[in-house]
């Protein structure tokens, strides 16, 4: 079976990223996903 990977466009900056096959669901790029996630921690503690 042929392994690939994915193209994929990040929902809050727009930037083009490359995703494993396994990773499908990724819909922000890497540096924007430690952003949404510290806004969510951030959500949080209010």
């Amino acid at each position: 079976m042929i392994e690939y990977n994915l193209v994929k466009y990040c929902r809050w900056c727009k930037k083009r990223f490359v995703v494993d096959k396994g990773k499908v669901r990724m819909i922000y790029c890497t540096e924007c996903q430690k952003k949404v996630l510290a806004e969510k921690e951030k959500n949080k503690e209010n």
